[in-house]
């Protein structure tokens, strides 16, 4: 065979495309993983960089270990949501009963370091970073059988019997592969900003290392995640509408949104931030079609969303090994190509989409639903004051029930937002 054709060659090497190749590795598949990043590095796309449960799980079966990944001070025991109205809900993830009584806060260019140093180190892969893919190459017929990219100066092609896009929502590989968009729900799109700070004070000294999330109630929400000791990745989400800032910039529009929540802005009294505001204008949601003939696509190539709800990683590793078991299966085990790769698709929408379904519901009730003080006070307190709601919300975002289960809570939110209306009324007439 020759020294320069593979069974499967990824393009994209971060959350995605790293954990498919240690899985393809695994089975003794040879593989070559390319980036046209240098690692380390961080990601040039918003996210909400936390992981839960059952993202630790996945990253047990790459054999990762916690210290791998995550650093001093990124343990995170609570959420807390900030109405940004006086009230606040506080919720200990070791109420919600999962397998982890944790979450973790990623600095991303650790975390996706620590996932390609353990893709290049698996004995069957080939890992070049600082390579860029030039051309995707096809046969007389249109399949898809290699790639040609450039590292420094030199040319270099490749071949192989399958080639996956790992290459983020704005996918090339989709592109050149022809993939076409399958479904997409962009009537409430959200733009997103975000960058990372250090020296950030805590919620409070009852809340340490909290994720908080600051919802105004008026068209734009904040999210602050601890990524390491007095590390914060501070992330901001508004409507599209309202992010063309004209002369001002979107680094000084992003200032000015933190300025606005008094609370917040307290906490970066001594704190310097470093990196630069990236950011999207538009975050669409959808899916595209996931295989073809030689290719394939795995991770945001395939099924992109909003970040705010913070299960890009989790389906990312998710996706990686649904789509391993059917290349394993086409491989390994004499399955039509045909038939695995349907396979994929079918059980990667089966697996997301009720998330998915959730999370574009979430950016509407979040950013374009507008709600008067009094009523988003309320809302605040009934939220604050039940136990089931708090609990079922940290189960379903660490994807320990399904979001119809959570959603038969917010079902009943309408009678506890009547308690609440009818308590406060109460408490106001002895006053």
């Amino acid at each position: 065979m020759e020294s320069n054709h593979y069974d499967v060659i990824i393009v994209g090497a971060r959350c995605a495309g790293a954990s498919l190749a240690i899985r393809l590795a695994g089975a003794d598949l040879k593989i070559l993983l390319v980036d046209r990043v240098t690692f380390p590095s961080r990601p040039n796309v918003p996210s909400a960089p936390y992981i839960h449960s059952g993202t630790m799980r996945l990253l047990d079966e790459l054999g990762l270990q916690e210290c791998d990944y995550a650093q001093p001070g990124s343990k995170i025991e609570r959420f807390v949501a900030d109405f940004v109205n006086g009230v606040v809900s506080e919720m200990a993830i070791v109420e919600a009963y999962l397998p982890y009584d944790y979450f973790y806060g990623i600095d991303r260019t650790h975390f996706d370091h620590a996932l390609w140093q353990r893709a290049s180190g698996c004995r069957t892969a080939t890992a070049l970073d600082s390579f860029a893919v030039t051309h995707i190459q096809k046969d007389a017929s249109g399949n898809v059988t290699g790639i040609q990219g450039k590292s420094s100066d030199s040319e270099t092609s490749f071949t192989a019997d399958l080639v996956v896009g790992a290459d983020g929502r704005f996918s090339f590989c989709a592109r050149q592969f022809g993939a076409e968009v399958i479904e997409e729900k962009n009537k409430h799109t959200s733009a997103a900003y975000i960058a990372e700070f250090t020296n950030v004070e805590d919620y409070s000294p009852q809340y340490p290392n909290a994720i908080t999330t600051y919802n105004t109630g008026k068209g734009l929400m904040v999210l602050m995640i601890p990524t390491g000791e007095r590390a914060y990745h501070i992330g901001i989400a508004t409507q599209t509408k309202n992010a063309h800032f004209g002369g001002q910039g979107h680094e000084a529009a992003y200032m000015d949104c933190l300025k606005r929540i008094p609370h917040l802005w307290n906490r970066l009294r001594q704190a310097e931030r470093v990196t630069d505001v990236v950011g999207i204008k538009r975050i669409e949601n959808g899916y595209r079609e996931g295989w073809g003939q030689g290719w394939a696509l795995v991770g945001d190539a395939v099924h992109y969303k909003d970040p705010s709800d913070g299960q890009g990683i989790y389906d990312a590793l998710l996706g990686s090994k649904l789509l391993a078991k059917s290349i394993i299966d086409w491989k390994r085990h004499g399955v039509a190509w045909e038939i695995a790769g349907a396979q994929y698709q079918q059980a990667l929408k089966a697996a997301t989409y009720p998330m998915f379904l959730q999370t574009v519901a979430n950016v509407k009730q979040s950013l374009y639903t507008q709600v008067p003080d009094f009523l988003f006070k309320i809302i605040g307190r009934g939220l604050m004051n039940n136990t089931l709601f708090k609990t079922q919300f940290l189960r379903y975002l660490a994807r320990e029930i399904e979001p119809k289960e959570f959603q038969q809570v917010m079902k009943n939110l309408p009678g506890i937002m009547v308690k609440e209306a009818v308590s406060s009324f109460f408490r106001q007439s002895k006053n």
